[in-house]
């Protein structure tokens, strides 16, 4: 058996464990040893033959936030990304978590308010960003078409899959946003407050977490897994999919 296989296999043992949660403290000293070891596409295929094992994709979508909490800080970046798609979604994910943060703080700020009127530029800023979150969706299009699309004719089809599932989530969070922006005097205010608490709460954590998977796990699998000769593919697909407004030139 190669060292992939059996890392492999050591990796699915360690993620079935953790999903019983029994004896937590041993198992996650043993994912630590493994997980520094193993490389995004050997992850990548441990996810995809537990699916084929009857793992559900919102158990191994935990499974894959528990992974992260364990690595912490520990994962390899590695060398800088040359291909140009690449260097354009992760150029666009750091715009994207500059307005996650503005979007936080301007929450915090109408939350601690009193009324509409202490909150105007605020609330105009809540909504130029929940216009640009919704635009994300260039993005995810661009991912899904040009980029899942070929990691899953390699047989790479469980990070696709989950990043997907997230996308329609993401998608479904980010116009409920967008809606209480454009109209926040439809609510009352403390109404208002609660709702831009709740899903404006839950867009920032999980595009936070959907975008550091992307970049840390399934990234690193497609540079790994396609061709010079596929990210031309790439480029030339992206460019004629067309960018978002906010994208660096």
């Amino acid at each position: 058996m190669s060292t992939q296989a059996i890392e492999k296999e050591e990796l699915k043992e360690i993620l079935k464990q953790l999903k019983s949660r029994k004896d937590i403290a041993r198992v996650t000293d043993q994912a630590k040893e493994v997980l520094r070891r193993v490389d995004p596409k050997t992850l990548s295929l441990a996810e995809q033959e537990l699916l084929s094992e009857g793992f559900t994709q919102e158990e191994l979508r935990h499974l894959c936030d528990i992974h992260l909490e364990l690595l912490g800080g520990e994962l390899e970046k590695g060398p800088a990304v040359e291909e140009y798609a690449i260097q354009i979604l992760k150029a666009e994910h750091k715009i994207v978590l500059q307005n996650l943060d503005r979007l936080e703080q301007a929450i915090r700020r109408i939350d601690g308010a009193e009324g509409f009127e202490e909150v105007k530029d605020s609330l105009e800023e809540l909504k130029g960003i929940s216009e640009l979150l919704v635009e994300t969706e260039s993005h995810h299009k661009r991912e899904e078409e040009a980029l899942f699309s070929r990691l899953e004719k390699h047989g790479v089809t469980g990070p696709p899959r989950i990043m997907r599932m997230e996308h329609d989530e993401l998608r479904v969070r980010k116009k409920a946003l967008r809606d209480l922006a454009q109209k926040p005097k439809a609510l009352k205010f403390e109404e208002l407050k609660a709702r831009l608490k709740e899903t404006g709460g839950c867009t920032v954590s999980t595009l936070r977490e959907h975008i550091f998977k992307e970049d840390n796990i399934l990234y690193p699998t497609a540079m790994k897994t396609l061709s010079k000769t596929e990210w031309k593919d790439v480029k030339q697909q992206f460019d004629e999919m067309g960018y978002c407004s906010f994208t660096p030139r």
